[in-house]
């Protein structure tokens, strides 16, 4: 007599196949998921620091240094910060080395009151981006970038008024990220600092 598996047997090892394969996947998405948030706030925090630094040497110099990838001081704004984060097509290149290919400057919008660009990451990009979390808790939500969020990046604003965006206050220099809550679409042209 041979030996065999039944096919009640490969029947059943196949459902426990499925049922393990049910279970990891979305646990594999969500391992992916989480890199992406990570890259992006690690990326922002990185050049928010340096910023700061820029910022800093600013003050202490009087304008007169070289910051970033040896930019010249006159790319810096009267309050001391980069008026442009591209250097050579290169986003960020102005105050990180190296290239940095998964963040896209949307556009920079100029008003009376405020100057700024917007930018997108791997987890807040409009067609790759992280799916929005709807078991979130809200303390979470603001912090983590996903699908069609976006970051502000504020390189001038009247310091003689207070600017906010969504209820959230801009400074010069800021990087802010706006949640648009898992909303399908991003206007980009519909962003506006409230300037009081």
């Amino acid at each position: 007599m041979k030996n065999a598996f039944t096919m009640v047997e490969l029947i059943f090892v196949i459902v426990i196949i499925g049922i393990l394969a049910a279970v990891a996947i979305p646990k594999l998405s969500g391992v992916t998921d989480g890199a992406k948030k990570s890259a992006e706030i690690a990326t922002i925090s990185a050049v928010a620091t340096a910023l700061d630094s820029a910022n800093g040497e600013w003050s202490i110099n009087e304008g007169n240094f070289l910051w970033g990838n040896k930019e010249s001081s006159s790319k810096l704004n009267s309050l001391g910060y980069p008026n442009d984060l591209s250097k050579n097509g290169e986003v960020f290149g102005a105050v990180i080395k190296g290239k940095n290919s998964k963040f896209t400057k949307q556009k920079t919008i100029n008003a009376v009151d405020y100057n700024v660009s917007i930018f997108t990451g791997p987890a807040s990009d409009p067609v790759h981006g992280v799916k929005f979390d709807t078991s979130a808790p809200n303390s979470d939500i603001p912090n983590k970038p996903d699908h069609n969020d976006f970051w502000i990046y504020a390189f001038y604003t009247n310091q003689n008024k207070t600017c906010s965006y969504n209820g959230k206050t801009i400074d010069a220099g800021d990087f802010v990220l706006i949640d648009v809550n898992g909303t399908s679409t991003t206007n980009y042209n519909s962003v506006s600092l409230v300037c009081n």
